[in-house]
């Protein structure tokens, strides 16, 4: 019998404007728009990028999910190309995915001869080598892992270059939150915590994801009743923060200050002296 076959003929047309739509989830990839006279726009294909449904972000902006280290670059990168200060832009950041773990993006921007930016932002591959990426960092909130913090106060405690204070906290009854919530949204819940204090810190704090409930920072050149005003205020902060819906987060936070020639075991057992006294107190500050 003889076969037929379809001829392999090339033309050039406009294709249905639907195939976009399924061609950008395919690059898993997103777009937006942005015009002095209409504003910002996004196609609800970046909200997918970030495990979102719908045509809106949550209780999240898209800059308030990127990461601390990066939304100052991004920001003032965007307002460049706003200004016309520049004419486009190519970056890589991290960004809170509504899992709550850090995603990579990179975005392009071009501005057009009205004024106006189109924006187009894709997930970088994660099996290729990532332009920062280091294994020192927790992968869910992006902090320092905890072997990192160890070796960067282990390297603080030997310079002899002042004292400081620590301070570790944990989020009260994590395993109710689990059971109620699920594991998804009380890692969502960590992430974000993470993000409200590392935003209240200046950048050369180190700030560490400790165990599975809990943090620890540094607070260089910082004396004991500096450090718990600062504790205050972040058990405050966080408390009326809206991490999950229609339940508080608290957090108990331990404080010490370091001593003149002490050793990395004598600090940690006595912030952690104090931090098992908050937890036992709950919502509470005890240094």
């Amino acid at each position: 019998m003889e076969r037929y076959e379809t001829p392999w003929v090339e033309a050039v047309i406009r294709l249905d404007a639907s195939l976009m739509t399924e061609a950008m989830a395919m690059l898993e990839a997103g777009i937006w728009t942005w015009s002095a006279e209409q504003g910002l726009r996004r196609d609800p294909s970046c909200l997918q990028l970030l495990g979102l449904d719908g045509n809106a972000l949550d209780d999240l902006g898209w800059l308030a999910r990127v990461h601390p280290d990066d939304g100052t670059r991004l920001a003032e990168a965007i307002r460049a190309c706003q200004a016309g200060h520049s004419q486009g832009l190519r970056l890589e950041y991290r960004i809170l995915h509504h899992q709550g773990h850090y995603v990579r993006l990179e975005e392009r921007v071009r501005r057009d001869a009205e004024g106006g930016l189109l924006g187009v932002i894709r997930h970088l591959d994660a099996s290729l080598p990532q332009h920062g990426d280091r294994h020192d960092t927790d992968p869910l909130t992006g902090l320092e892992s905890r072997s990192h913090f160890e070796l960067l106060l282990d390297e603080r405690l030997a310079s002899e270059s002042g004292s400081f204070c620590l301070l570790q906290f944990t989020v009260d009854h994590r395993s109710k939150i689990l059971q109620l919530f699920g594991e998804v949204a009380c890692d969502a819940m960590m992430a974000k915590l993470a993000r409200i204090v590392r935003h209240e810190l200046r950048r050369e704090d180190p700030f560490a994801r400790w165990d599975e409930d809990g943090f620890i920072l540094m607070l260089s050149q910082t004396d004991r009743l500096s450090g718990l005003e600062i504790a205050e205020r972040l058990r405050l902060e966080i408390a009326d923060a809206s991490l999950l819906p229609e339940r508080p987060v608290t957090v108990s936070i331990g404080l010490v200050q370091s001593q003149n020639a002490e050793q990395i075991d004598h600090l940690l057992a006595r912030l952690a002296s104090c931090h098992g006294q908050a937890k036992r107190e709950h919502n509470a500050v005890v240094g």
